[in-house]
């Protein structure tokens, strides 16, 4: 077994009551699968491929629209995750 994959491993009963209660929040979940994502080397990949495509076929000058992109993604992403914190507190001191 992988000592990295957690799913083969039993969880403790708080950490599953708080799962079952994260599933029934419509909006909790939604968060909890976009910083699922955005902590994926799949969005890591994702990232490189579409900034390389816009610094070299979209925009002559792309640095200030790339800027704003870049920054609003940030803004939007550290939301989700401080609604995930927030949300369940004790879930990220383990």
């Amino acid at each position: 077994m992988n000592p990295t994959d957690t799913s083969a491993q039993p969880h403790h009963p708080v950490v599953l009551a708080d799962k079952a209660k994260r599933s029934q929040d419509f909006q909790l979940r939604i968060a909890d699968a976009i910083t699922a994502f955005a902590g994926s080397m799949r969005f890591v990949y994702l990232h490189a491929v579409l900034f390389a495509i816009w610094i070299l076929f979209v925009e002559p000058s792309p640095w200030p629209t790339l800027t704003l992109i870049v920054s609003l993604e940030a803004i939007f992403l550290s939301t989700f995750v401080m609604i995930g914190i927030r949300s369940s507190p004790g879930r990220f001191t383990h």
